[in-house]
């Protein structure tokens, strides 16, 4: 029994690290792609690189990133919920072949 509640106790603390890092989560990713005039598949790819580059310098990606899902007119689709840090990265990850997109990769490293 102790093992079951260790591993329920382990749970509901990652529970609650994960819902204390979601209220800095306050971007849509929806939004990047009315913004930027891009395929809801683009930005998924974006998004998962923007994962592994967190995964890669042991960043929990659950800090900067939250899938959920929306209800618009009876529909159902899904999102994502973003950090500032997690635009960042989505956009660093986009396809630069959007003028768009290119001119604001230039902005996030040259500055503007």
């Amino acid at each position: 029994m102790l093992i079951l509640y260790t591993e329920i106790l382990q749970k509901t603390i990652q529970e609650f690290v994960e819902a204390y890092y979601s209220r800095e989560l306050q971007h849509y990713a929806s939004d990047f792609c009315n913004e930027f005039d891009l395929e809801n598949e683009t930005i998924e790819t974006a998004i998962k690189r923007a994962i592994d580059a967190c995964n890669s310098i042991n960043i929990p990606y659950y800090y900067h990133f939250k899938h959920v899902f929306i209800v618009e007119e009876n529909i159902i689709f899904h999102d994502w919920k973003l950090s500032p840090f997690g635009c960042y990265l989505t956009i660093l990850n986009t396809d630069p072949s959007n003028p768009l997109i290119a001119k604001f990769q230039e902005s996030l490293i040259v500055g503007d």
